[in-house]
């Protein structure tokens, strides 16, 4: 049974309501008069989570109807594990404000980020802008809703924070770009540039909100840092686009053709540059979202056209002049393991994406039909959204279509206590969950909700790293497993990442009559498995 609460001005019903099919265990709309976004959904370990974004007009939720101060106000909402709305924080302001970022602290605070004009009041505290009219924020929540501490980041020129992330001391990470300035007093990021250049930044705050160190990164045109994802020894990774020269320290990077390429990042705790890895082509590639895995490995999602070098071995393509989702996943020290593309001739992009053991969860939107090792989704032409899951050598496990009647983005997605896969994102007119309708009362609605616990257990048993390797390599179409003579189990893959052919019981690998280039082997044998890289002269 799925629950949908849905919210009128005039009071809230819930509605119990049976399924014939189950991809969500329960949906809740956040809705109201005019445009609601929601950019960030955090599952808290203690039960319930945190959702955050942007509404104009009024926000009607669960029978709280707040009206807006103009133009984009900012919300974040406290639902507990039933979904019933606990506390919110909306504010705002005459121009556009949001948040764009959240955080769960150990102790069970909340963190969360986003930018604000002219000035804004969060509980007792009045932020102001100081000489600029667009100003950033952080702020520092208890479980119950009550301000510890908020602080405002100026700058001159564009700035917006992407991402924040919470470490195991209490402090904070947060990453994302700026044009002009950016006082994170007491440390002061400048560009030295005054033609709408921007910079990626990141940074620390302790748990009091002072910032502990920052570092920016960029030298011509545009730098962004899109998301950012906590190390698991403290350090963190940001990951975003440049179109242009990029300075990470003393790793320099050029974008092919002066269109956007591609980033990773990683510091150490400290802030001290760890490795910079860049991925770009021809055409636009850009990282939206990155995680960390338990072993300091890094994946990440986002959107390409064209052709994507990764790294010598790992080279992606779209199917057309589109944009495709792809999945990269990086070692802990920054070697690129693997990378493919998917989707069709028309328009994929990954939004976000999270890892929880052995699982890894991406959420974006997409038009026309796709498909994920054998499982399909078709929008018919329209932006449709959806959620995948793969395991974490990049296998796809499950596909879950969002549909709309005009669109929908599921623009963020968190993995919960239990593996548990809670989504987040926008439409216009109606949405469809399973066999049930949600209507938006303005020109957009929001969404929350959790699929299905039974459609999303990937987890898998770590398995023994197989000891095998291919000869010769590079080799001109015959190929063989070494050792050999063992009834291997074997799955080849193009580097697109589409696959090719399965074989049983084999030592042996025939690529003749494929095209030169690279290709990618799975090989099993019992409980071990090992991932391979082919080379057809």
């Amino acid at each position: 049974m799925k629950r949908l609460t849905t919210a009128i001005t005039s009071g809230i019903f819930i509605l119990p309501l049976t399924l014939a099919a189950q991809s969500w265990s329960w949906v809740a709309p956040i809705d109201g008069s005019g445009g609601e976004r929601c950019e960030v959904v955090q599952a808290l370990k203690g039960g319930g989570l945190a959702v955050g974004g942007a509404f104009s007009g009024s926000l009607d939720v669960q029978g709280l109807g707040i009206d807006g101060l103009g133009n984009d106000d900012l919300y974040l909402l406290r639902l507990d594990a039933d979904q019933r709305l606990l506390w919110a924080v909306v504010a705002g302001s005459s121009q556009d404000d949001e948040t764009t970022a959240l955080a769960e602290l150990p102790g069970g605070d909340i963190a969360f980020a986003g930018a604000f004009w002219f000035s804004v009041q969060l509980g007792d505290t009045l932020l102001g802008s100081g000489s600029t009219s667009r100003s950033l924020f952080v702020a520092r929540l208890s479980p119950e809703g009550q301000l510890r501490w908020a602080r405002s980041i100026p700058g001159q020129g564009l700035k917006n924070i992407t991402g924040l992330a919470a470490r195991p001391d209490g402090s904070l990470a947060l990453a994302g770009y700026f044009e002009r300035d950016l006082d994170l007093s007491p440390f002061f990021l400048e560009s030295g540039r005054a033609d709408g250049t921007t910079f990626a930044f990141v940074a620390a705050l302790d748990g009091q909100g002072e910032a502990l160190w920052a570092r920016q990164a960029g030298h011509s045109n545009d730098t962004r840092a899109n998301a950012i994802a906590l190390m698991p020894d403290g350090g963190m990774a940001i990951g975003g686009f440049f179109n242009d020269t990029a300075r990470f320290d003393n790793i320099q990077f050029t974008a092919n053709t002066f269109d956007p390429d591609a980033f990773i990042a990683s510091y150490a705790a400290d802030g001290s540059l760890r490795w910079a890895r860049k991925a770009g082509g021809v055409v636009d590639d850009e990282i939206r979202g990155l995680a960390a895995g338990a072993d300091g490995s890094v994946y990440a999602t986002g959107s390409m056209i064209g052709v994507m070098t990764v790294s010598d071995e790992i080279v992606l393509q779209t199917t057309s002049g589109n944009p495709n989702f792809f999945l990269l996943k990086y070692s802990a020290a920054g070697e690129p393991l693997f990378g493919r593309t998917l989707g069709n001739a028309q328009i994929q992009r990954g939004l976000a994406i999270d890892v929880l053991d052995g699982l890894v969860a991406i959420s974006g939107a997409f038009t026309g039909s796709f498909e994920v090792d054998g499982l399909t989704a078709d929008s018919g032409g329209l932006p449709h959204g959806f959620a995948a899951g793969f395991n974490t050598a990049g296998e796809g496990r499950w596909l879950v279509p969002i549909p709309a009647n005009t669109a929908l983005v599921a623009s963020c997605l968190d993995i919960g206590p239990g593996g548990r896969v809670t989504v987040g994102g926008s439409y216009s007119r109606t949405a469809v969950f399973d066999e049930e309708e949600l209507a938006c009362a303005g020109s957009t609605g929001a969404f929350v909700g959790q699929l299905d616990p039974a459609l999303t257990p990937v987890i898998e048993a770590r398995r023994q790293e197989l000891a095998v390797e291919v000869f010769p390599n590079p080799g001109s179409g015959r190929f063989y497993l070494r050792p050999t003579g063992l009834p291997y189990d074997v799955v080849l893959y193009d580097d697109r990442g589409r696959r090719l052919g399965q074989w049983g019981k084999t030592d042996e690998l025939r690529l003749e009559g494929l095209p030169g280039g690279w290709y990618v082997v799975e090989v099993r044998l019992g409980e071990a498995y090992r991932v391979l890289r082919v080379l057809k002269r």
